[in-house]
């Protein structure tokens, strides 16, 4: 993009949101041009932050980001609305409208411009074009926050990459009216009969798959409840799962009455349960909560009882790894829900929000034995998703 289709500063503007991880490319830099030949964004700075928020923003955090990192540029040239209107808008007569005084502070220009759009040349008036409350001089002198702060999370994982990860996951059945037409029947019915036949209609595909987050709050998962709770945020608004439902859980959503299991280890202190894997029952009676502050029981068992084949189970916690702990009770009651999950559904992964390198001789390094782990990461939430859908994970001793 040259300075006489795009003003200069935006190419800096993009540069600061990739460092940012807020990803602009070749087609928003496109689509942003398309909308100022339109006539959008030329009548002040504001219009033109505005109008980028609308293009690029795709949550109400990165439309922050996309300010805070726009009010820095005010150094770094003039957004000059006669010069770009003449470069940008077809123009096809004497037509203007007023600008307000701020946009004639901002520009420096006549207080009359004109926007005309497509063959129906129809005028545009650009002066509110993009202007929200609490961006123009009224809300500055009121006292509104400075917009070149960025004052919202910068989490290792943005809403975007959470996401586009989880989109991933799906599970197409054919349900519903047959409405769609199977070519490959159609051909095979009308070559066996010989005569024209009726096309052969199939349902539509859809995405049967469902999701079940338990997720460990409170003690030592605390540090980490602001980046988990970003995550499962970004997993029920954007993933594209329709049946999405979350239950949390301390530590663990129960423990294991017969411990008989542990008597039988030929050495009770291995740091594993190889030797005793299949003697120990799945969990039964645990309990959950429906909201982070575990102030809502239900029972474990009634969750389990609705889960189905197409369910799969994501468990979020530390597992013991925060710690820098080894408990071998623990690791039995764990293992015994992992069998619980598994027996009613298509699939378990477990995401850790401890770094790997915490994992080595606690109880979260024996459980990743066990069953797929993986860390927080955007790496690990791509092998997680490929772990629900059935594709094959190595695990050491997989219950």
């Amino acid at each position: 993009m040259s300075s006489a289709t795009l003003p200069p500063f935006l190419e800096q503007l993009a540069a600061q949101l990739r460092r940012r991880r807020l990803q602009v490319g070749i087609d928003d830099m496109q689509a942003l041009r398309v909308a100022l030949r339109a006539g959008f964004g030329l009548s002040s700075r504001d219009a033109l932050r505005e109008l980028c928020v609308s293009l690029w923003a795709k949550s109400p955090v990165e439309a922050e980001i996309v300010r805070a990192v726009f009010a820095r540029l005010d150094k770094l040239g003039e957004w000059k609305v006669s010069d770009q209107a003449e470069r940008l808008v077809p123009r096809s007569g004497p037509q203007a409208l007023p600008t307000s005084s701020e946009e004639q502070q901002f520009t420096g220009t006549s207080p009359r411009e004109t926007s005309q759009v497509g063959d129906a040349a129809k005028t545009v008036a650009v002066r509110n074009l993009g202007a929200g409350p609490g961006v123009g001089l009224e809300a500055r002198r009121a006292g509104a926050s400075d917009r070149g702060l960025v004052l919202v999370p910068q989490y290792p994982l943005t809403s975007r990459e959470v996401a586009q990860a989880w989109r991933h996951l799906r599970r197409p059945v054919r349900t519903g009216p047959p409405v769609e037409l199977d070519i490959a029947a159609t051909i095979r019915e009308r070559g066996r009969r010989g005569v024209a036949t009726p096309p052969v209609l199939v349902p539509k595909r859809r995405n049967a798959v469902r999701l079940l987050m338990l997720i460990d709050r409170h003690g030592s998962m605390t540090p980490f409840h602001g980046y988990v709770d970003h995550v499962v945020a970004a997993i029920q608004d954007a993933g594209r799962i329709d049946d999405v439902h979350a239950a949390y859980f301390h530590d663990l959503p129960g423990s294991v009455e017969n411990k008989a299991a542990l008597e039988q280890m030929d050495d009770p202190f291995r740091p594993d349960l190889d030797g005793v894997l299949g003697l120990i029952d799945p969990l039964r009676g645990g309990r959950v909560y429906d909201d982070p502050g575990l102030t809502a029981p239900r029972m474990l068992d009634a969750i389990l009882a609705g889960a189905a084949p197409a369910t799969a189970i994501l468990v979020i916690s530390d597992a013991g790894a925060a710690r820098r702990q080894f408990d071998i009770v623990r690791l039995l009651d764990t293992v015994a829900l992992v069998k619980a999950l598994r027996a009613v559904s298509g699939g378990v992964a477990w995401l850790n929000p401890a770094p790997p390198g915490w994992w080595p001789r606690t109880t979260a390094g024996q459980l990743a034995r066990y069953v797929p782990m993986f860390e927080l990461s955007r790496r690990g939430l791509g092998q997680a998703v490929d772990a629900l859908r059935g594709r094959p994970v190595f695990v050491e001793r997989p219950v």
